[in-house]
């Protein structure tokens, strides 16, 4: 028997120890799965704890695919790919480096939308050439109503009936017009109003060539211009001329657009209709050159072969204010090199030998006008002890006593015997200015004082005030007084002035004990204060605040320190107030510096049938607060409303007392002496207890005499809930002192419950290491566990 216990008692400690390495670390199994997932993806831990291997290796598969890769990839791919990308916006970048046709002045006129379309107008211009497929009305009105259209027929002409054949192609509307209307005339009644107007005009194509974004052949009508069509190709492309568009009939250049001359001038050149099968041709242009810069049009900009910097300058629209034209820079390609050119772009356009000066420009050519240099070219810095202090203009000619003056001259306090000239040092980049001293005693006395130094643009004047070489001279006053501080001193002031300052003493005042500490005197010869050891002197004055007479013409010095002392017999009254279950609660003075609890009790008239002495508490204000408690009516109404409510006070304390033992042996120890400020709060008798906590319910019950013991009040609340921790169960009193379990091995001791009481019963925390997934471990194991010891038991 005994043996083959021994076998089950080894195999039952593997179990019990294989299970334990379990329950302590269950996550330790997937520690593996827990390293391979990336820094960079959270994870609920939650799911870390709980979640199997299976489950953990299903989520980072899902997260890969998700990212777009597959399990295998590493972090070198990534980042491979991520080069890539930077790579790909650098030539992003490049490419929108390059100049579009949007970049290039006057381009933009091609993108507008809003074409107009003369047919829109409600009179066509009167050099309009009439042609093949024109739609002419004729309206009559007044002798006879009449109005009928006639389309101009392949042989040029319209056919009225009765009238007969009327030739108009080829002439101009108003010319046609003018036919029409005699004809008409002719045969119309008399007092016959005649109106001839042009209808839907003629459909043509023409054929766009050339640096356009969508050449070939465009339908429009014959009232549209060569722009209008150029802008229904697209536009002009990157390397289209904008100042010479062709015009093509028939094999012959008879036209040419230059978009500048309508862009400054509204000029389209000659007026020009387009026919049927007319060529637009946009060629390369001539030369394109930047104006970047200090242009109040800073662009790209197409050039005739003969234009240059003066003409640029025009079209940019000139420079801004604050351009630096003396010294501008055209950057040129030069032999597969580019080079640097320095022009002065203030004689451009100036004549010169009887020529206008100039200077050419060639095929991507950079004028770069530059920014002038900020800061003030011609100014003065004055400082310190003057009346306006600030920037001012330095005039030829100018020295220290102009500026002074332009500055509203000294002030009062301004210091005489030296002041400062800092050559240069207004301006940033000079790296040593030179310091020069002068008098300006002597300058006021004498301009042609070698000390009236010239001043020069950027000089820095610095004056000083007497007032910066001195301390300030102040007296302090403390004590009973009605206000302390701090007090500038002046001149001969007396201490007679200094408790006028301080709007006399207080009636706690001790008015034979005024008290003066000096540290500082001044030195024989009156000018200069020295430093002494502490010297003390005490004196008296009346309560109209004079002195007598050997102190009347007492002189305070510098930094002295004068203290009024306090009256040793006076106090303001030391305030407790009493609340609650007793016969006169309210607020009582204290009749003596030791008077105890019981004391105040009994001037309160005792207490109360109803009065709980055991919840008895004692509110006593903070040292920081009862320091200032000479007028507690404020302080002690608010406290005494707390305490109706929740018996909490954020400057009080709460004071542990026995109110019953107290009464019981007055002068004990548990009798104690009030202090001011104190509240002390008897309230009735609670005859219920209160059980929270893991329990079934939470709520209160009857007290029962005799019944003190805390598991029978937890057994009314229907007994423990989930985990209660029955060690570490405590009873709270109506005092607010609370009383724990005293537990030995399994065997647990609650505190008595007294009425009023509440008893707390905590939750067990979860055991550390041993999640969900030990609880289970747990639970499955230990039947098992019985079932295998109970099978190896030979009995």
């Amino acid at each position: 028997m005994a043996r083959n216990f021994e076998a089950v008692y080894k195999k039952l400690s593997l179990i019990l120890f294989f299970s334990t390495l379990c329950l302590i670390n269950p996550s330790g199994l997937l520690a593996q799965e827990i390293r391979a997932i990336p820094p960079d993806i959270q994870v609920d831990p939650e799911i870390l704890k709980n979640a199997s291997s299976a489950e953990l290796r299903r989520l980072l598969s899902d997260n890969n695919k998700k990212a777009g890769e597959q399990p295998g990839d590493d972090l070198h791919r990534r980042n491979e790919k991520k080069t890539l990308d930077s790579d790909s916006l650098k030539q992003d970048n490049i490419k929108r480096s390059i100049a579009g046709p949007s970049d290039v002045y006057g381009a933009d006129l091609f993108r507008n939308q809003q074409i107009l379309e003369l047919s829109e107008l409600n009179t066509p211009p009167d050099d309009y050439p009439i042609g093949v497929g024109d739609n002419i009305v004729v309206t009559l009105w007044g002798g006879a109503d009449f109005e009928q259209e006639y389309i101009v027929g392949r042989d040029g002409s319209i056919f009225p009936r009765g009238l007969g054949k009327i030739t108009v192609q080829g002439l101009p509307f108003a010319k046609a017009r003018e036919i029409i209307t005699g004809r008409f005339n002719n045969v119309v009644p008399a007092k016959t109003k005649v109106s001839v107007t042009l209808g839907q005009p003629r459909t043509i194509v023409v054929q766009v060539s050339g640096n356009v974004e969508t050449p070939g052949p465009v339908v429009v009508s014959a009232f549209t211009n060569a722009m209008n069509v150029v802008a229904l190709a697209g536009g002009v492309s990157e390397y289209g001329n904008l100042r010479k568009i062709l015009i093509s009939r028939a094999g012959k250049i008879i036209d040419s657009i230059d978009v500048y001359k309508y862009l400054f001038n509204g000029n389209y050149g000659n007026h020009l209709y387009l026919e049927n099968n007319d060529f637009i041709i946009v060629p390369f242009y001539e030369k394109k050159v930047l104006a970047t810069g200090q242009f109040k049009r800073p662009m790209y900009y197409q050039l005739h072969q003969n234009e240059g910097v003066e003409d640029l300058i025009r079209y940019a629209g000139g420079f801004t204010p604050d351009a630096y034209v003396s010294a501008a820079s055209i950057i040129r390609n030069q032999n597969e090199h580019q080079i640097i050119k320095t022009i002065n772009l203030k004689a451009i356009g100036m004549k010169a030998s009887g020529q206008v000066v100039d200077e050419p420009l060639l095929d991507g050519d950079i004028v770069a006008v530059n920014l002038i240099n900020p800061g003030l070219m011609n100014r003065v810095v004055i400082k310190g002890a003057v009346a306006y202090p600030n920037l001012y203009e330095v005039r030829p000619g100018d020295r220290v006593f102009d500026l002074i003056n332009r500055a509203g001259g000294i002030t009062p306090s301004t210091y005489l015997d030296r002041a400062y000239i800092y050559r240069g040092a207004a301006d940033s980049s000079t790296t040593e200015p030179v310091r020069i001293s002068i008098n300006l005693k002597d300058l006021n006395k004498n301009l042609n004082s070698p000390d009236n130094l010239p001043i020069y643009a950027n000089d820095i004047i610095e004056l000083f005030s007497r007032y910066q070489f001195d301390d300030k001279k102040s007296i302090s006053i403390g004590g009973e007084v009605r206000k302390p501080g701090t007090y500038d001193k002046y001149g001969d002031m007396t201490l007679k002035d200094l408790l006028y300052f301080a709007n006399g003493l207080l009636p706690s005042a001790e008015f034979g004990m005024i008290e003066i500490s000096r540290v500082m005197e001044y030195d024989s010869s009156g000018k200069y204060l020295v430093p002494v050891s502490n010297k003390t002197f005490t004196y008296s004055v009346n309560r109209d605040l004079a002195l007598d007479s050997e102190t009347e013409d007492i002189q305070l010095m510098p930094f002295d320190q004068v203290i009024v002392r306090r009256n040793p017999s006076f106090n303001l009254q030391q305030n407790v107030k009493i609340t609650g279950e007793v016969l006169y609660p309210g607020q009582y003075p204290k009749l003596n510096p030791g008077e105890s609890l019981t004391s105040f009790v009994a001037r309160a008239g005792g207490l109360r049938p109803n009065a709980n002495l055991s919840g008895a508490l004692l509110y006593r204000l903070r040292d920081s607060v009862s320091n200032k408690i000479n007028p507690l009516s404020k302080s002690l109404a608010a406290l005494a409303d707390s305490l109706r409510g929740t018996f909490q006070e954020p400057n009080a304390d709460y004071v542990a007392i026995d109110l019953a033992k107290a009464l019981q042996d007055p002068g004990s120890k548990y009798d104690l002496t009030m202090v001011a400020g104190d509240v002390l709060y008897i309230p009735p008798v609670n005859p219920v207890v209160t059980i929270q906590g893991v329990v079934q319910n939470n709520f209160k019950v009857f007290f029962e005499k005799g019944k003190t013991g805390a598991r029978y009040y937890i057994d009314q609340a229907g007994g423990f809930s989930q985990r209660p921790w029955r060690k570490r169960i405590f009873v709270t009193y109506a005092n607010g002192t609370s009383k724990s379990t005293r537990s030995f091995a399994f065997l647990h001791f609650y505190p008595k419950v007294e009425a009023g009481s509440t008893i707390t019963v905590p939750q067990r925390p979860e055991a550390k290491g041993i999640g969900e997934r030990g609880s289970q471990i747990v639970t499955t194991a230990v039947p098992i566990l019985i079932a295998y010891i109970l099978t190896q038991i030979k009995w």
